[in-house]
């Protein structure tokens, strides 16, 4: 056998079994990283995460750190659309609330501002890997969604808004599953 064949076997030796024994390392993916959230938080909707993700420019390369961002990020865009939606009168209250929906719309716009705020404080927060403060900041926008709807509720009017309301919870318990597997 030839010196070089020789060393070329040796390589390949030695590599084989610098490796043995250890797993094969499994590339981490928008549907993997949604799965494992999932699986820490039932609540977590995989379709619903993959396809918001899958959309967003660089999620395909982040791991549960990036996506976590990420989930703040499209938060924060989630929340303004609400804002500039109501603002530009795209939604208004069902008929029947009168002036009483309108207030209520007024509140909406602020309650909707403030979840914007709070997706943005988690994605400060985690970019300092502050992760327990990201997921309180994340865990108030539930509460500011349905200030919204409960305010129109009282007022006698239908939520104009029941997409935006749930896409900003789902992101919200997105974000904090994935925060959660972060260590």
């Amino acid at each position: 056998m030839k010196a070089s064949s020789l060393a070329a076997v040796a390589a390949a030796v030695l590599v084989a079994a610098a490796c043995s024994g250890r797993a094969p390392v499994a590339e981490a993916t928008i549907e993997s990283t949604c799965g494992a959230a999932a699986k820490g938080d039932r609540r977590v909707d995989v379709g619903f995460c993959a396809r918001q993700f899958a959309s967003y420019h660089g999620a395909a390369e982040a791991d549960a750190w990036g996506l976590a961002k990420i989930a703040a990020l499209i938060g924060v865009n989630l929340a303004d659309d609400a804002v500039f939606d109501i603002g530009a009168g795209k939604i208004r209250p069902s008929p029947g609330g009168g002036a009483k929906g309108d207030k209520a719309m007024d509140a909406c716009a602020k309650a909707y501002d403030a979840v914007g705020v709070a997706f943005a404080e988690a994605a400060d927060e985690l970019g300092s890997r502050r992760y327990a403060a990201a997921r309180q900041e994340l865990a108030r926008v539930a509460a500011l969604v349905q200030r919204c709807d409960g305010g129109l509720s009282r007022a006698g009017a239908r939520s104009p808004l029941p997409r935006y309301s749930a896409d900003c919870q789902q992101v919200a318990i997105i974000g904090i599953a994935f925060t959660s597997l972060l260590k």
